[in-house]
């Protein structure tokens, strides 16, 4: 029995030691999102950064559980554990079937972590609040200097499948007036306020989740 425990943690310690080893390291601590515009479903991905180490990689759209497509499903499940054990995790090999998946991939993984060790050239910060049940918020900053010149709300793509994980617009036809006024003048409240929007009555889920996905943004760009 003392035997087999010990083969266990020594197993173990092999494959911590793997998943660190090739790790990217000298990051700042935090949570940075990566965007790229996609027509197939927008690419959103958080890098998160512990103790100047990556450590865990969230695929948050599009999410390719039931993809059709076995070349770009495989390369989706695969690529969180491929960038945490890579000597470099913005240059992961393309795979053959794949080619415009990990493309993409090395580009997120390119702004995120240039972020996290300040080599960052780029003016646009993303947050993100998780929401697995109405949507993701996600929110892009555009920074010049320390002053927010620009802001929106990026959503959903309403002509895709399942794959789209981020929040709906609130279109006319939205039930919630509170809700739909806040989704509609938050954007502007960001740059006007540089910073949080106050809340509207009745818009207090939104109030919440829009400010939280701000607050990243605004933390990546040096602003908290």
């Amino acid at each position: 029995m003392r035997k087999s425990l010990i083969v266990v943690l020594s197993l173990l310690m092999v494959v911590v030691f793997a998943v660190s080893a090739g790790a990217a390291e000298g990051l700042e601590d935090g949570h940075y999102v990566a965007y790229e515009e996609n027509s197939h479903g927008d690419l959103v991905i958080e890098y998160i950064v512990e103790r100047g180490q990556l450590v865990d990689v969230n695929m948050l759209n599009p999410f390719k559980l039931n993809y059709s497509y076995d070349q770009g499903r495989m390369a989706f499940f695969e690529y969180p554990y491929k960038v945490l054990t890579a000597e470099n995790p913005t240059k992961l090999d393309v795979v053959s079937g794949a080619t415009h998946s990990y493309e993409s991939y090395n580009a997120a993984a390119e702004m995120a972590l240039s972020i996290a060790d300040g080599s960052y050239t780029g003016n646009k910060y993303y947050g993100v609040a998780e929401n697995f049940a109405h949507g993701h918020v996600l929110v892009e900053i555009t920074v010049e200097g320390e002053k927010i010149t620009d802001a929106r709300l990026i959503t959903a793509n309403p002509e895709l499948d399942d794959r789209e994980k981020l929040m709906p617009a609130k279109g006319a036809d939205y039930p919630s007036e509170p809700a739909k006024e806040f989704f509609n003048t938050f954007a502007d409240k960001v740059v006007e306020n540089q910073g949080n929007v106050d809340l509207i009555t009745g818009a207090t889920h939104s109030y919440d989740s829009y400010n939280e996905a701000l607050d990243m943004a605004m933390t990546q760009a040096g602003l908290k």
